[in-house]
């Protein structure tokens, strides 16, 4: 690791510098807006030059999209938090989606989509083959026990599809009459869940 640069004090490995360039992405969108940032505004932030940060990332995209994975990893280290207390897995699935939403429609100015530039591609990516991994991964680490509901590898495809779509929509075209979600995703999510649920044993 050189020792110059970096305003006099240098991040002491490559997770200190990686940690300490999205920092600075963030700062740099607050102030100048996604669509303006540039890597070079994120150097000079830093007091590096640019061959420092494409020595960690590739390009503005690339540094974009790791600043969401470290946003989603803490995301959703909150919304696991938030529903370990429930039991009922459509309950569950009801306050996820309704605190993504409420969440991510209230955030994205501070940081975790919009102030990154990523809610105008959030179209594009959300069904990307990462997006969707992650989701399912997610997923599979809530307190629900999915093959007891039926869900098979196939069937947790579909739900992350599912889930993805309407969140993304909600961030799209964002409430403005219904601010609680929460009933309407259970008049509506809730019986899709329960759909998948497998047949009763046959009674003798």
């Amino acid at each position: 690791m050189r020792t110059h640069g970096w305003r006099g004090d240098p991040p002491a490995d490559d997770i200190e510098a990686r940690d300490r360039i999205i920092d600075a992405l963030v700062r740099c969108v607050e102030r100048f807006g996604p669509r303006k940032t540039s890597l070079t505004d994120v150097a000079e932030d830093l007091g590096v030059t640019r061959a420092t940060i494409y020595r960690y990332y590739r390009n503005i995209e690339d540094l974009r999209m790791a600043a969401m994975v470290v946003a989603a990893t803490d995301f959703q280290a909150r919304i696991i938090e938030r529903v370990t207390p429930l039991a009922d897995p459509a309950e569950i699935m009801v306050e996820v989606m309704a605190y993504a939403v409420e969440s991510l429609t209230a955030e994205q100015q501070a940081g975790f989509l919009g102030t990154l530039g990523l809610s105008g591609t959030l179209g594009h990516d959300v069904l990307s083959p990462s997006v969707r991994a992650g989701t399912k991964n997610f997923l599979l680490a809530l307190p629900v026990d999915w093959p007891r509901l039926g869900y098979d590898d196939e069937g947790m495809d579909g739900l992350v599809e599912f889930i993805l779509r309407l969140i993304s929509s909600y961030i799209a075209v964002p409430e403005r009459d219904r601010p609680d979600s929460r009933r309407f995703l259970r008049r509506w999510v809730v019986p899709g869940l329960v759909a998948a649920a497998p047949d009763p044993a046959p009674t003798r």
